[in-house]
């Protein structure tokens, strides 16, 4: 057939077009294939897409088919995104049910009419178990316990009192502000450090934005209590940074201790996995706090009722004893007093008759020495007058005698003196020679004289 033969390019697509049909008409085939160039028209509700597959070895495209999915099948997306928490975009490897479909303006594509959640589950599953298997094998700060993992930041004791508190979430998040206004409203009054560090908290590819900032809130070297990693909802693919194995080996090692409220409402993330304490919740990440100091305050109040009703017990238990020992030491005391009364009675009447017997003892023998008293002066006073008298004729005597010796001396003396004076001499006739007067003569007449 020569240049003058021809056909037009639109019955050459028609004649595709039948082929196409008529091979592929009625059948459907699941494949499994990745998702790119995906967009959505809202307004026709129209999934847009491109299927392809790459290489086992490299990320080399070795297929690739345009796709679409409207009516039915975009409710069957709708449906997955529900199941598994996981929006519809790009870089997912899926397994869905779709029908060959060529259009002569559009070119070749296929209609998307299923898409099984499981294998997208599946997958998931796969990559955070060999995670968590990777994370258990290369650190051993990090052990499977049952169906938990122990790790360093969970051994870690959580402060009775939880104050300060270091919060790690988007700077647009709204489960931050669920949080701060939870913990700044509790009803009971507790007042609360917070300081934010605002990052991406959604992406696997900021994972190193997110762990600069866990390093940043250590390095600030400001004794928190507890760090708080709070984001709100979104789908699968938005918490796909908590299940990073730097994040969730950085939290495990973490020395304080760190509380998940990353708002995952389905399943649990590598990140709560390591964590101190995962919750489901912003909110849910506040009321544990709160609720472990209420617990703290309350088992304060119940030392303190406990202590009460102890020292109530120990009063009366006491006072009871108390009550027995004084009613005791009173029976004692009286059977006692009564004995000593009675003793001290006898001893009075023993000291009493005693008393009268020494001092009748005594008046007799004072009556005795009265007597002796009274009768000595009148001995002495006789005795000594008896001495007096006989003194007295004594010195009667003696006077007598001295003044008798004394007039014969005067009167020999006279006498010589008489026979000597110069009228007897001269009267004689004769003169002698002058008797000389001794001197001791002298003596005993001027002695003489004197005494007379």
């Amino acid at each position: 057939m020569g240049p003058e033969q021809y056909i037009r390019l639109s019955q050459l697509n028609d004649q595709i077009q039948d082929t196409i049909n008529s091979r592929f008409r009625g059948q459907t085939y699941w494949v499994v294939a990745d998702i790119t160039n995906h967009s959505f028209k809202a307004d026709k509700k129209i999934h847009y897409f491109e299927l392809v597959e790459k290489s086992e070895t490299s990320s080399t495209i070795t297929a690739k088919i345009l796709g679409k999915s409207w009516g039915a099948g975009a409710l069957k997306i709708l449906d997955f995104e529900t199941t598994t928490g996981q929006r519809f975009t790009n870089n997912l490897h899926v397994l869905v049910q779709v029908s060959v479909d060529y259009h002569p303006l559009y070119g070749l594509s296929v209609n998307l009419l299923d898409i099984d959640s499981n294998f997208m589950l599946g997958i998931l599953e796969q990559q955070r178990n060999a995670t968590l298997a990777r994370l258990v094998k290369e650190n051993d700060f990090i052990r499977k316990e049952g169906e938990g993992y122990s790790t360093l930041n969970s051994r870690l004791k959580l402060p009775i009192v939880v104050q300060r508190v270091a919060v790690i979430s988007s700077s647009s998040s709204a489960g931050n502000e669920d949080f701060r206004h939870t913990m700044q409203h509790n009803d009971f009054g507790y007042v609360f450090q917070i300081d934010d560090y605002h990052t991406v908290v959604q992406g696997d590819n900021n994972a190193k934005l997110f762990l600069n900032k866990l390093i940043e809130v250590y390095n600030t070297g400001i004794p928190y209590d507890a760090v708080v990693i709070a984001r709100g909802g979104g789908s699968q693919s938005d918490f796909l940074i908590f299940d990073n194995y730097n994040i969730g080996r950085a939290v495990a090692k973490f020395p304080i201790p760190v509380i998940t409220g990353i708002g995952h409402q389905k399943n649990v993330s590598i990140t709560d996995l390591m964590a101190h304490t995962h919750t489901k919740t912003p909110t849910k990440a506040a009321e544990f706090i709160i609720a472990h100091n209420r617990s703290f305050e309350q088992h304060i109040l119940s030392l303190q009722r406990t202590i009460a009703i102890k020292s109530q017990q120990l009063f009366l238990g006491h006072y009871k004893e108390l009550t027995e020992i004084k009613n005791l030491i009173s029976h004692n005391a009286r059977e006692l007093i009564g004995a000593q009364k009675e003793g001290l009675m006898l001893q009075k009447q023993h000291i009493s008759q005693a008393s009268r017997n020494l001092l009748a003892e005594e008046k007799q023998h004072l009556l005795l020495t009265a007597q002796k008293t009274l009768q000595r002066p009148q001995r002495i006073i006789q005795q000594e007058n008896s001495n007096l008298q006989h003194l007295k004729g004594s010195l009667k005597i003696f006077t007598s005698q001295y003044l008798r010796s004394r007039r014969l001396q005067l009167e020999n003396h006279h006498k010589t003196i008489k026979l000597l004076s110069p009228q007897n001499v001269l009267s004689r006739g004769y003169v002698e020679k002058p008797v000389k007067l001794t001197t001791t003569f002298q003596c005993k007449l001027i002695t003489s004289s004197g005494a007379n």
